[in-house]
């Protein structure tokens, strides 16, 4: 559930300033909003400092075997930016000798020095090349010499005595031969050989480097907070958000005891952070949020728990066998005993949804799409669910159910209002969408009784989605009436991509198994090669299915089953003016 805040102002002298703040940060429970831009001096500072050693992280490799030198993060931070300085000089420097190594080759291993003596004796020698489908001509009173072709240019000579034109592309002679260009090249890149090796040999510093990192992102936090306090004479007040039930700790904390406060409701203006509690059985489905980075606002619903039952339901329809949910399932349990320190959340959720995968695959009868499966568990299968129809059907009516859960919230939320009425109205909607899907996708009957269900749920939605006195205010909301219900339909359909993913898994596998064993194996070789074709094939199946999950059965929850219970993912993140906050 989302937490219930409180807006907190508190009042201080200036010259308490630091050790209010001090005491703040210590306790941190206080989601600080700042009253003016923080900007300062001090602080600007810092963030420079800050996003130099982000920079020379990124720069050090992690090396666990090294021991830190003792060198403090400065030292390094200093070592780390003049290597980097010297490898891009590097860099350009070989980039320049390439260039010109590739200008300089096609004439071979002249010497420039040479050139340009017998340019002072009055020999003129120059360099040309022209396009390999032009015939070359030298000019008169001159020598030409090929010296190079290839499928794009000729390169040639021309000398003679004193001046002469050419309408033929120069090349300008500098002063390093080819050799002395490669030799010069080779000594650029052990260079950089040497600057990576001394990179390598920081690798020690990095842990050194990343708490000096993580030190001053906590001193650039407090300065923020410290430069966004309002100020009036020689009070300084800060404002923020707290949960209700933390309010206590800052009220008698020894420290804060001075302090003038203010303690009130957060009002419909204020951006309030959100903060979710849920139940251990939910908090798996943390992972997900996190993931895909959403959170819901402060004033909407929190739906954690019907999202995990709902993404449990999805994920089995959505993979639909049973092979592979414990497939799914061992592995989660490896990772978990490899990695036993790491937080305990992402491998409950894949092992909910690996449990539901294979109850799912039982009920259906599918094992990696092997067709032929023993009769022990031919036994365990339901035969209904083996008919397209049926799968469709119970598509749809998840659909339903889930959409129906949104209205009768928020129903809930709003018991005491007529309006809880017209939610009513949208959750008979939803059913007569339902059995509209089944008729025209499923080829059933319309039942008489639909008629009158349409009639009651447009009477609920016109009439009591808003009250006569705010008509004026509230006429949009019926005037998107029409498109509200195309909507709903649409939602409820939507709902068939659980059926139509599942069952290409379940095409992708068979068909992977037909390939492999469909001729049968007749010698080792046959046997490797339909062992790499069941590796490859299901592997990328696995994958599929597990970008399915992201995209089809988390969208059911956040977009179909949020658009009906109004959630919109506008969430602030409640950020504590903490110690905490370093990781």
């Amino acid at each position: 559930m989302i937490t219930p805040m409180k807006k907190i102002t508190l009042l201080c002298l200036k010259d308490d300033q630091e050790m209010v703040l001090n005491a703040l940060y210590e306790l941190g429970v206080l989601h600080v909003t700042h009253m003016k831009q923080p900007v300062c001096r001090e602080l600007k500072k810092e963030k420079e400092y800050y996003g130099r050693l982000q920079r020379a992280i990124g720069m050090i490799p992690l090396n666990t075997e090294d021991r830190p030198s003792g060198d403090a993060a400065q030292s390094t931070l200093e070592k780390v930016e003049k290597l980097v300085q010297r490898r891009k000089e590097q860099e350009e420097v070989c980039e320049k000798l390439n260039y010109e190594k590739q200008r300089v080759q096609p004439y071979g291993n002249f010497d420039p020095a040479l050139v340009a003596s017998l340019t002072k004796e009055g020999i003129n020698i120059r360099l040309f090349r022209s396009p390999s489908h032009q015939p070359v001509i030298a000019p008169e009173d001159t020598f030409l010499f090929i010296v190079n072709k290839d499928k794009n240019f000729v390169y040639f000579v021309i000398a003679g005595d004193g001046d002469f034109r050419c309408d033929y592309e120069e090349f300008h002679v500098t002063g390093k031969s080819l050799a002395e260009v490669e030799a010069a090249l080779i000594n650029a890149e052990e260079e950089l050989k040497s600057i990576t090796r001394e990179f390598e040999r920081l690798g020690g510093e990095w842990h050194v480097m990343n708490e000096a990192l993580l030190m001053t992102k906590e001193k650039i936090h407090l300065l923020e907070v410290k430069a966004g306090m309002g100020s009036a004479e020689d009070i300084v007040y800060l404002q923020g958000f707290c949960p209700a039930d933390k309010v206590a700790e800052i009220l008698k904390a020894p420290a804060l005891q001075g302090c003038g406060s203010v303690i009130a409701d957060p009002s419909a203006e204020d951006d309030v952070p959100t903060l979710i509690r849920n139940p251990k059985w939910v908090e798996p489905v943390r992972t997900i949020f996190d993931m895909i980075n959403i959170l819901p606002g402060y004033r909407e619903k929190d739906i954690s728990g019907v999202f995990l039952i709902f993404i449990s339901v999805f994920s089995a329809l959505l993979i639909g066998d049973a092979g592979y949910g414990a497939l799914f399932l061992v592995i989660t349990i490896v990772a978990r005993r490899i990695f036993s320190k790491a937080p305990p959340a992402p491998f409950f959720l894949l092992g909910i949804l690996s449990v539901c995968t294979i109850v799912w695959g039982i009920l259906t009868g599918n094992y990696f799409g092997a067709s032929n499966i023993p009769a022990s568990l031919k036994m365990l299968h339901i035969e209904w669910l083996n008919n397209e129809k049926n799968i469709m059907h119970l598509c749809f009516m998840i659909g339903a159910i889930h959409l129906t859960v949104a209205h009768a919230w928020n129903a809930m939320r709003i018991m005491n209002s007529p309006r809880a009425i017209a939610q009513i109205g949208w959750i008979g909607m939803t059913w007569l969408m339902y059995i509209t899907a089944r008729t025209m996708i499923l080829d059933t009957a319309f039942p008489a009784w639909g008629y009158y269900l349409l009639f009651a749920s447009l009477g609920c939605v016109v009439l009591f989605t808003t009250s006569p006195k705010k008509i004026k205010k509230d006429w949009p909301d019926l005037m998107m009436f029409p498109l509200n219900v195309i909507s709903n339909f649409v939602d409820v359909i939507s709902y068939i991509r659980l059926f139509a993913v599942g069952s290409a898994s379940l095409a992708v596998a068979m068909s992977f198994n037909e390939m492999a064993l469909g001729k049968g194996i007749s010698s080792v070789f046959a046997g490797f090669i339909a062992a790499l074709i069941l590796f490859l094939g299901h592997g990328l199946n696995v994958a599929l299915m597990a970008l399915g999950i992201l995209v089809h059965g988390v969208r059911l929850n956040t977009l179909e089953f949020s658009g009906h219970v109004g959630v919109q993912w506008k969430g602030i993140p409640y950020t504590p003016f903490s110690r905490k906050q370093r990781r």
